[in-house]
């Protein structure tokens, strides 16, 4: 496999809040390049940069802050999910290659037989790649693993669509009927779509012997 990280909850929390000290870390309404040119001097900076040209990566410069972004975003919604069961055997994927391209994947999440395709459009903030591109883009690298994996795996998709938490002057922005940072909602909804999709259908096996026919008018 081909990724820029391999992790568990675990240690993306670690990477997170040590290693990269993104814990706090603010997704601010400016353009790409500022940001980038803002966070070129920080040792987290280097340290993801070192890691992306290890595994092979090139001209990445302008992808570090979307992600920091997206880590943050996941590391977030991660800490909304109390089934410590799927937290313990969750595996993470960070830009995860497709087979037989250069095409890169933000997230893959895999629990059991289930793959999760996440993606995070950037379209609020005005980068690259509207919201709609990202869906097809998921959709798309569905498509791909299915050609390549077993049919027994179940693979879904999901795209989350950042907002910015401040605007240009430094101030939070905050959505204007639920009063909460505009991401919080997102974040939750998220951690909701993880443990639903990758613990749906457990019991399914269970419920179809309750419900077998014997053919004696007694189930």
């Amino acid at each position: 496999m081909k990724c820029l990280y391999e992790l568990n909850v675990e240690q993306l929390y670690k990477l997170v809040e040590e290693d990269l000290s993104l814990d706090g870390w603010i997704i601010w309404n400016e353009t790409l390049a500022k940001r980038t040119e803002s966070a070129r001097e920080l040792k987290r900076f280097d340290i993801i940069k070192d890691k992306a040209i290890e595994q092979g990566f090139i001209n990445i410069d302008n992808e570090i802050v979307t992600w920091f972004d997206t880590l943050t975003m996941l590391y977030r919604s991660l800490k909304n999910i109390s089934d410590l069961e799927l937290k313990d055997n969750l595996k993470i994927f960070q830009e995860f290659r497709m087979p037989y391209s250069r095409r890169r994947a933000d997230y893959v999440l895999v629990y059991d037989n289930k793959i999760l395709i996440l993606e995070f459009s950037f379209d609020k903030l005005g980068y690259a790649q509207k919201y709609e591109d990202k869906l097809q883009q998921a959709s798309s690298y569905k498509e791909i693993l299915g050609v390549f994996l077993p049919k027994e795996i179940d693979i879904g998709t999901y795209t989350f669509l950042i907002d910015p938490d401040e605007d240009k002057d430094g101030r939070f922005i905050y959505d204007p009927e639920t009063k909460r940072r505009v991401n919080d909602d997102k974040v939750e909804e998220l951690a909701t779509v993880i443990v639903k999709f990758f613990k749906k259908n457990l019991k399914s096996a269970y419920n179809a012997l309750k419900h077998l026919d014997y053919g004696d008018g007694n189930g």
